[in-house]
């Protein structure tokens, strides 16, 4: 199936970018580190660190913008780069080959590179409680079940990638074969609509941001959250093993931080700092404000834990996920533990 040979071509990616140049001024001893002097002026006394995002410069990772703008980098004695993925493999690779110290990817991709292709990175803090995707329908013509989509087309942000796995992940959770199942591209944002308005799928994956640009726009459709059916750890952050076996501190302050900025976020009040922030990376992000604000409300929603702190790790959530992977064959292995995959140490140690 497709997924086999995306996971082939990452797998390539992580080894071919292992012994090649990525320029973002990281030195080659120390994983995604530049000097902090000819990265920021006044900064000399901070250690600079890179973050490649899974996907460019959008409100999903505004945590880490936040963060840096709020001093909350600085005051672990951080100074945070972040550079803008193009593709959750990128963010992967360059984490592997030590490119870049953080990144970000779901359960969904990372398990299986770690499981079958031996990839050595692990995740160290988890963004996304609940699942950033659902599966869109007309109100007069709902999806509420995976056995309703069997010998339909489904649109998928991407050919072999997470929202494709999930949906396969869905089928096989209700006993159902994801290969009598078509997907399409639909992509990830708002045009996605009109393939469902054509007929040209009976539905399609979306995620929490397009989510809430139909709702500000009164677009009413059916949503159905993948995790009814296929709870798959999203977005989290990652590091190599090596990385988390030295760089403890680090690790430990990068995720404070963060959740510092979770918390800045969580609070409406903090609302125009917020988009501050993301637009000193991306304005057409916060050009309409009051959709950015809601799309950040909505990160906000689905980041936050049971426990109430943000970046937690749910391990038996990651259990769970890698039972059904197997099941479905995303992964081979059927012997590798949790710890393999999730290390909870720098979360628990904040």
């Amino acid at each position: 199936m497709d997924r086999r040979n995306f996971f082939r071509t990452t797998g390539l990616l992580v080894g071919t970018l292992a012994g090649s140049q990525f320029l973002v001024g990281c030195g080659s001893d120390d994983a995604g580190t530049t000097t902090a002097a000819s990265a920021a002026p006044g900064a000399a006394n901070l250690r600079n660190l890179v973050y490649m995002t899974p996907f460019q410069h959008i409100i999903a990772h505004a945590d880490v913008y936040v963060a840096a703008h709020q001093g909350f980098f600085a005051a672990e004695g951080l100074l945070i780069t972040p550079v803008g993925g193009t593709g959750t493999a990128s963010s992967i690779s360059q984490v592997a080959a030590k490119q870049a110290m953080f990144g970000k990817a779901a359960s969904v991709i990372t398990c299986p590179l770690i499981a079958d292709q031996k990839t050595e990175v692990v995740t160290i803090g988890q963004k996304d409680q609940v699942s950033q995707y659902s599966v869109a329908s007309l109100p007069d013509k709902p999806l509420t079940h995976p056995e309703q989509w069997q010998g339909k087309t489904i649109g998928v942000i991407s050919k072999g990638g997470t929202t494709e796995l999930q949906l396969d992940a869905m089928s096989v959770a209700a006993g159902l074969d994801p290969t009598k199942v078509k997907k399409v591209v639909t992509g990830a944002d708002v045009g996605s609509l009109e393939f469902l308005r054509r007929g040209d799928v009976d539905g399609f994956i979306t995620f929490i941001g397009t989510e809430t640009s139909f709702k500000q726009k009164n677009i009413e459709l059916h949503y159905l959250n993948t995790d009814e059916f296929a709870v798959l750890p999203g977005d989290s952050y990652l590091v190599t093993r090596e990385t988390a076996e030295k760089e403890g501190e680090a690790i430990t302050g990068f995720l404070r931080a963060c959740r510092k900025a979770w918390e800045f976020m969580a609070d409406p009040a903090n609302g125009d700092k917020v988009l501050e922030a993301m637009g000193q990376f991306n304005e057409i992000e916060v050009s309409d404000k009051e959709l950015a604000k809601a799309k950040v409300a909505g990160e906000v929603k689905v980041s936050t834990p049971k426990n109430g702190k943000f970046l937690s790790i749910d391990v038996a959530a990651w259990e769970s996920a890698i039972d059904l992977m197997r099941k479905s064959g995303i992964i081979k292995d059927k012997s590798r533990p949790v710890t393999d995959f999730v290390n909870t140490s720098f979360v628990d140690a904040i």
